[in-house]
């Protein structure tokens, strides 16, 4: 078998570069998924496939035009196509909005504290602010004609809105063209988004290997990305070093549990396959002995991180004592946005393997391979196959926490 810094990079290319940007309802989030089903089928794993609707969402143009120029804007991903001209009227706090007229016929501007972070999807149950649901129901109340949001870092158009059941069409725009907007309020300004939607589908990709226990230890990574980036930090290296695992796997005679091995979809909208998965196999939980996710590792100049979430002492112990060999690792505060609240919140130890790196690469067009690191990418690989090794003789009863951590946590 080939070095697993080669086989790592391998996966990390076809997914990153050959496949490259892989938004759900694509035809290249579904030649990903056919790719990991591929690998799975070649190892031998049992494969099963998840499919569910999502909307093929894309655009062509985007644009802003006042004081006789036309001015580029990010349109926010999944919105509605317009071609609107209006007085723009400026919000910079949840007040300000809620005090305001009908905004029939207006265009919103909203800046400061209403654009400081993304806005999570409304239809998102497991994390959504207040704050959030407030500023969107009010607009679905005021009703503007479209909204120009300005991203609060200099240079960045990253999408604020990312939702698919938000009716009004929106667009980002810079600091710098915010600044323009908010001095020259009194102009007309026309808002321009040629979008299109139609049905699309994308799905769950998971691998099975029966053990001579019944218990079982649980990989998963996510595949899908945000648009406009290949998604090679997030999280093409993730799912490469989940197939190197399973490669890794299938070899090993030695291990005598089970193992499961998901490829989940729609991580960066709504969770969907999280959903998906639980509907099917949530009662397979109790046969699970932890849960080990990988998103966002490897980065040349980060810093693989390790964690335990709903782990008795034992295991957190035996943990920090694996991670000693690995002093490139550093053991982080548990974090909870991706695929491991799926199974920490239903009781199962979890695992996240993240990394401390270049924040700015997270959803832009800069995540490319380069950034990627094949040493970095074995390390995490070589940490997970010692926990997986570790667990082998161990119980539910010793990895769970007991009824007295979780009434103390």
């Amino acid at each position: 078998m080939e070095p697993v810094q080669t086989r790592l990079m391998k996966h990390m290319n076809m997914l990153s570069s050959d496949i490259g940007c892989r938004p759900v309802g694509s035809e290249a989030n579904l030649a990903a998924s056919d790719y990991i089903e591929r690998t799975f089928r070649h190892l031998g794993l049992k494969v099963e496939t998840q499919e569910f609707e999502v909307p093929n969402w894309k655009v062509t143009e985007s644009f802003i035009h006042f004081n006789d120029k036309r001015v580029e804007a990010r349109c926010n991903n999944f919105s509605e196509p317009c071609d609107v001209t209006g007085e723009v009227l400026s919000f910079c706090t949840v007040e300000e909005l809620e005090t305001s007229q009908d905004l029939t016929g207006k265009i919103a501007f909203l800046y400061g504290e209403l654009s400081k972070e993304n806005y999570v999807p409304k239809g998102f149950t497991i994390y959504n602010p207040e704050h959030h649901r407030k500023v969107v129901s009010l607009l679905e109340e005021k009703q503007p004609s479209a909204i120009i949001m300005v991203q609060m870092q200099k240079g960045n158009d990253l999408p604020i809105f990312n939702d698919w059941d938000f009716p009004i069409p929106s667009v980002t725009v810079t600091p710098e063209v915010g600044l323009l907007l908010r001095n020259n309020m009194e102009l007309r300004v026309r808002c321009v988004i040629n979008s299109e939607r139609s049905p699309g589908k994308t799905k769950n990709v998971i691998g099975r290997v029966n053990g001579e226990r019944p218990e079982k230890i649980i990989l998963v990574a996510h595949y899908d990305t945000v648009f406009e980036t290949n998604g090679a930090f997030d999280n093409a290296s993730g799912v490469s070093v989940m197939l190197a695992l399973a490669e890794e796997i299938v070899k090993r005679k030695e291990l005598t549990t089970g193992f499961e091995c998901i490829a989940f979809s729609s991580e960066e909208y709504l969770g969907l396959g999280d959903e998906v998965y639980l509907k099917n196999h949530k009662e397979n939980l109790q046969h699970a002995l932890v849960a080990m996710n990988f998103d966002g590792v490897g980065q040349a100049l980060g810093t693989n991180n390790i964690t335990l979430m709903s782990g008795s002492t034992e295991l957190e112990s035996e943990l920090q004592s694996l991670k000693r060999a690995y002093p490139g690792v550093h053991w982080t505060s548990p974090w909870y946005e991706s695929n491991h609240y799926t199974f920490f919140s239903n009781n199962v130890p979890s695992i996240p393997f993240s990394c401390c790196g270049v924040a700015d690469l997270l959803h832009t067009d800069d995540d490319k391979v380069e950034w990627i690191c094949p040493e970095k990418l074995a390390e995490v690989h070589s940490i997970a196959l010692d926990v997986i090794t570790n667990l082998q003789d161990k119980s539910s009863e010793w990895l769970r926490e007991s009824k007295q951590e979780v009434s103390t946590n």
